[in-house]
């Protein structure tokens, strides 16, 4: 209780009886004054008058409207669904943040549009979010399509998920043009109506896909008359190979060509004359060659498919084996894996459709976009294809790549603004850390505020400066770890300790300083809401599987080193 400072001590008050009730009314002024405050946050603010100086924080939990309506006003809506896969935390709130393109369309319809595009500068964590969302959705039974890996990041996800990678590459694997993808098989489970469509898909598949092969060689497409033979070449050909259900191969093709067959010559237009033919087929032939395994392409499309997708399971094509400098193997490449993968989803489709299998669900992956897109002419219109039929097929697709930039860098003018629109199209953008000199570019895409550009612009900053003589900065038994009562420990028992792949992936680990400040951060744009920010978080599953290691090369080296060291 505080002392009133005011009061005089017993001994020293006054004899004179008006002083006591001088007294008495001071305190009751003073009482009546303090009475008529209201109290602040924390209480009375004074001595002794009960002010809390520690606000114990209230606790938190989280529930659905339906369990906590009762609580009202006392909830508050939280920032982001708990639907879709996990990714990480919000950075304002430290909630959970879920999100993928399928649950967020098939679930809770907050988008319009299965698909998603990620974009961040090299190094910010973009291709580990695609992985991210692949494993979480092949948990959730969609199975992921990576119809092209140009670096070869996604094989060791594929193998962890149980799916198969499929190497190509010169003197690695082949793929057929003419490939049915199943479809053959197919039709004698289906219905007669469905039959026909599947097959009537099938032939147009394979026209355009040939026909797409054949402009990146030629750099320039079929005219009319050259795309009218090759549909009549195609027609005869599968008249002698669906009723046997075997699958041809360009060879077979180029046979057809030259074997002169009458309802080809009906639309060559040679009159009747062995001569005008020759001469009217001859380009034609002659780019047959050419994928035949007598030209630039060698012998990638002149044999029969060395691996087949299996519907069921995830599945990655392998096309890291092909130099960056073969843009043309590269584009073609791509195309008929393009042409495999979506002859798959038809086919798993229409047996769906007939109700002779289950629906699956498949996830289409476009890492790299900027490379894919131009590796040659034809690519953009795939990709611009799947954008607008993704709900129509049925399958979801996320696609990545670094800056707005890499959209407008197609060499055709039509092209380049087919590239802008993909971006547009898909529902939700996914934004990492990107250069100040993007954001009026970007904007045109995407609402940002002021605010989450600046937030963007500091994401991509570098990380801090190294260390003097990081170059010659070697761990030491201190470095990893330490006793409470300094011991020392020896090299016997530090070997002991990296026997556990965990603590010998931390030792090993080649970065020495802080990653960048925006590494696996990022914002979640869906139109013009505002921005969900959050940080991707690694579970200890997918650091000891190490699918997310990018710079295994340089882990390898580092690794080899310390062997020869004598260290493990």
């Amino acid at each position: 209780m505080s002392v009133d400072k005011a009061a005089a001590p017993p001994q020293a008050r006054s004899t004179d009886p008006r002083e006591p009730a001088k007294s008495a009314g001071k305190k009751h002024a003073r009482s009546t004054s303090s009475a008529g405050k209201l109290p602040g946050l924390r209480g009375f603010k004074g001595r002794g008058l009960g002010e809390a100086q520690l606000l114990h924080p209230v606790r938190e939990m989280r529930g659905t409207n339906y369990q906590l309506c009762g609580l009202y006003p006392f909830p508050m809506g939280g920032g982001a669904p708990l639907e879709g896969v996990p990714l990480g935390r919000n950075l304002l709130s430290n909630e959970p943040v879920c999100c993928d393109p399928i649950s967020w369309f098939k679930n809770v319809r907050l988008i319009s549009n299965p698909s998603a595009f990620v974009m961040a500068n090299p190094g910010l964590g973009k291709s580990s979010l695609l992985r991210r969302m692949a494993i979480g959705l092949c948990a959730f039974g969609v199975n992921p399509l990576i119809l092209g890996d140009i670096k070869g990041e996604h094989v060791g996800m594929i193998e962890e998920l149980g799916g198969s990678p499929l190497p190509l590459g010169r003197g690695v694997g082949h793929i057929n043009p003419l490939d049915d993808a199943g479809a053959l098989a197919a039709t004698e489970r289906l219905s007669p109506a469905k039959r026909e469509e599947l097959l009537t898909e099938l032939h147009a598949r394979r026209r355009g896909t040939i026909a797409a092969l054949i402009a990146i060689l030629r750099k320039t497409p079929l005219d009319e008359r050259e795309g009218a033979i090759l549909d009549r070449c195609l027609l005869v050909l599968e008249s002698r190979h669906n009723a046997a259900g075997t699958i041809p191969v360009m060879s077979d093709l180029r046979q057809v060509l030259k074997d002169r067959h009458v309802e080809v010559r009906e639309v060559a237009l040679d009159r009747g004359n062995d001569e005008r033919y020759d001469s009217i087929t001859e380009g034609l032939e002659s780019s047959l060659n050419s994928l035949c395994g007598a030209g630039a392409f060698g012998d990638m499309f002149s044999r029969p498919s060395t691996h087949r997708i299996d519907a069921t399971k995830p599945m990655v094509f392998d096309l890291s084996r092909i130099s960056q400098t073969e843009t043309d193997l590269r584009a073609a490449t791509l195309m008929a894996c393009w042409a495999a993968g979506i002859g798959t989803v038809t086919t798993s489709n229409m047996l769906a459709d007939d109700g002779v299998i289950e629906r699956q669900r498949f996830l289409i992956i476009l890492d790299e976009l900027w490379n894919t897109l131009a590796a040659g002419p034809g690519i953009v219109d795939q990709v611009n294809a799947l954008t607008r039929l993704n709900r129509e097929w049925g399958v979801g697709q996320i696609m990545a790549s670094h800056t707005p930039s890499d959209l407008q860098a197609v060499k055709d003018e039509a092209d380049r603004h087919k590239a802008k629109g993909i971006m547009d199209r898909c529902g939700i953008k996914i934004l990492g850390g990107l250069a100040r000199s993007e954001m009026p570019l970007l904007t045109q895409s995407v609402e940002l505020s002021v605010r989450e550009q600046e937030q963007l612009a500091t994401w991509q900053d570098p990380p801090a400066w190294n260390r003097s003589k990081d170059e010659k900065t070697h761990y030491s038994n201190d470095d990893v770890f330490q006793r409470t009562d300094d011991a020392t420990f020896t090299d016997e028992e530090l070997t002991a300790w990296l026997q556990d792949a965990d603590n010998a992936a931390w030792y090993y680990d080649d970065r020495t300083t802080e990653p960048p400040p925006g590494q696996g951060k990022f914002f979640i744009k869906v139109g013009s809401r505002a921005g969900i920010p959050f940080r991707m978080e690694f579970t200890p599953s997918e650091r000891l599987s190490r699918v997310h290691d990018t710079e295994k090369k340089w882990h390898e080296a580092k690794r080899t080193a310390a062997q020869e060291r004598g260290e493990l």
